[in-house]
């Protein structure tokens, strides 16, 4: 009575036939002999390309009320076996129910009952006939095969893997029994043993796509991307119109940060399936790791079109358009993300940094209080208002800001950092020292940090640790124009001319276009008098910025030195226009 996908089998039907005729029916006259052996034939399955013929011939034997018990109990058997192929699953278990009463120690009907059960997602029962079978026949493969499902539907997935075990050891070729069981090992997040299953399944089957699939996505999670990428490709080679594939392995190149690679992929998945939104918010995302925005906002807005609530592609594009200083366009996609899910701390900490890009801080400020109150754990948010804080120059509540999200995150080089700003902004040289000496524990090699502990140590006139402190800062970046030029201010306040002249020349060299170098380098030479160089670089720095009126009042001056009085008067009169009060030296 075994119920598959080749229906009844043979052995049954013949022992049906043989226990039918040797009941009442041998006493019958040849036509009503003739009909129930057309009933038997039917109940048997003579027709199998249709269940209806078997329903009709087992109900036929059924109330026929001649049948010997076992007889009965095969018919039951049989008719719902028909009614569980048509998807009939209440019949079935009506009819395979009485078989069991009629024949309790057959395990193939306990067996079917179960495959019925199963249909209708009644796991506790089919798990119960799956027993049953397996009690009174120990290698039926299929019993254990799906008392497993069932188990896994209900997540008993060690039950199920002992299951699996089982069919593996009555049938160790079985394909699915290892594939299926590398499935129940990776719902236990046991991801080795799922992989040495999916290999097992794929030495017995080499073209089946699944196991190399989800091994691929096994090896994605665990970084092993050259291995998901190879069992990608060999889904592709199975199935080239597999575009799941296609969008795994982009992803899985996208890791190893072969953007280009990445996109060809993606780019096929998309032509195998355009109405798929997760393929162009995927290539966005990596047309935004190559900084290629235009494209990365023509893929999220797709995305988008297709799916007006994906959430996350409104999100990154309205970071690819802050990044493009797109802020209205930024903040209107933050908008709809935050219309869409109002409990992300995120969107509030994006919306409100590009708030802070339009210079708009009290409404980043409320952006950054909402995303604290959202999740009090984010750094983010509170660097975020701080830095807000600081822009309107309340430097106290920024350093709170900056101290709370230390305590959250103590390495992090950058919010000592801005902590330093905000203390050095109050004038509290000797705090944003100690702060961005942290940020130097944690981050050598930002030559920034360098640089503003050589501005707050030339503030505190400490100007042999300015230079100390300068020179570290342009070893990490030699074209640090800025920093070489305060260099130059610090061996100016030095007395060491020569050196910031020295500086100041290379500044120069670096920009010929920097106002400040012509004029420092300008005042070294007044005070090393020589006037006449003096005056070459004030008058390029006035013609670089005519309306510099400092620079008039040194090259005043420097006129003045040489006796070229008229001369120094018409840039002390134009110093004046220009609002300042120049003082003849």
């Amino acid at each position: 009575m075994e119920f598959g996908r080749g229906g009844i089998t043979d052995g049954v039907a013949f022992t049906l036939i043989l226990l039918l005729l040797a009941s009442p029916v041998a006493a019958q006259n040849p036509q009503q002999k003739d009909n129930y052996l057309k009933n038997i034939q039917l109940c048997n399955g003579s027709d199998p390309t249709s269940f209806a013929p078997r329903i009709v011939g087992c109900t036929a034997l059924i109330d026929s009320g001649q049948a010997t018990t076992t007889a009965l109990a095969v018919a039951h058997s049989n008719r719902g076996n028909a009614h569980t192929a048509k998807g009939d699953f209440d019949r079935a278990i009506v009819d395979l129910t009485e078989a069991v009463r009629l024949d309790p120690d057959d395990a193939s009907t306990f067996y079917n009952r179960a495959i019925a059960y199963s249909a209708k997602d009644n796991h506790d029962q089919a798990i119960a006939d799956y027993t049953n079978a397996i009690r009174l026949d120990p290698d039926k493969v299929p019993a254990h095969t799906g008392r497993a499902t069932s188990l896994s539907a209900k997540r008993d997935y060690d039950g199920a893997i002992a299951d699996y075990m089982q069919v593996i050891r009555l049938a160790p070729n079985n394909r699915d029994a290892f594939y299926y069981r590398a499935v129940a090992y990776r719902a236990k997040g046991d991801f080795d043993r799922a992989i040495a299953d999916y290999a097992e399944a794929i030495k017995r089957d080499p073209s089946e796509p699944r196991a190399h699939a989800e091994r691929g996505a096994l090896y994605s999670g665990k970084r092993a991307y050259d291995d998901a990428i190879a069992d990608f490709t060999a889904v592709i080679r199975i199935d080239p119109g597999n575009r799941n594939a296609f969008y795994s392995r982009g992803i899985a190149y996208r890791a190893k940060q072969e953007y280009d690679v990445a996109v060809r992929d993606l780019t096929e998945a998309i032509r195998l399936d355009a109405r798929a939104p997760s393929a162009y918010a995927a290539r966005g995302n990596l047309y935004s790791a190559k900084r290629d925005y235009d494209h990365a906002i023509a893929d999220y807005s797709e995305a988008v079109r297709l799916d007006p609530k994906d959430r996350a592609s409104l999100y990154n594009r309205g970071i690819a358009y802050r990044v493009k200083q797109d802020y209205d366009r930024s903040i209107a996609d933050f908008t709809a993300a935050i219309a869409l899910n109002a409990s992300d701390a995120a969107t509030f900490i994006g919306r409100g940094n590009s708030y802070s890009n339009k210079r708009d801080y009290d409404r980043a400020i409320a952006d950054f209080g909402e995303a604290i109150r959202l999740d009090p754990e984010d750094r983010s948010a509170f660097v975020g208002r701080g830095f807000a804080h600081h822009s309107r120059q309340n430097y106290d509540l920024a350093i709170a800001d900056y101290a709370e999200a230390i305590r959250l995150d103590p390495k992090n080089a950058r919010t000592w950092y801005n902590r330093g700003l905000a203390y050095a902004a109050k004038r509290d040289y000797d705090r944003a020292i100690a702060d961005y000496t942290e940020a130097i524990g944690f981050d050598a090699k930002e030559p920034q940090t360098w640089q503003s502990r050589a501005l707050a140590a030339y503030a505190k006139q400490d100007y042999d640790r300015a230079i100390a402190d300068f020179s570290e800062a342009i070893r990490l970046n030699p074209n640090n124009g800025s920093a070489i030029i305060s260099r130059g201010n610090a061996y100016y306040a030095k007395n060491d001319y020569n050196r910031a002249i020295g500086d100041y020349s290379e500044a120069i060299r670096l920009d010929p276009g920097n106002i400040r170098a012509y004029s420092g380098r300008g005042g070294a030479y007044y005070v090393k008098r020589d006037y006449h160089r003096a005056i070459a670089d004030f008058s390029e720095a006035i013609r670089l910025d005519p309306n510099d009126a400092s620079a008039y009042t040194a090259r005043g001056n420097a006129y003045n030195a040489t006796g070229e009085i008229d001369r120094a008067d018409a840039d002390f009169n134009q110093a004046k226009r220009l609002g300042a009060q120049p003082r003849r030296q």
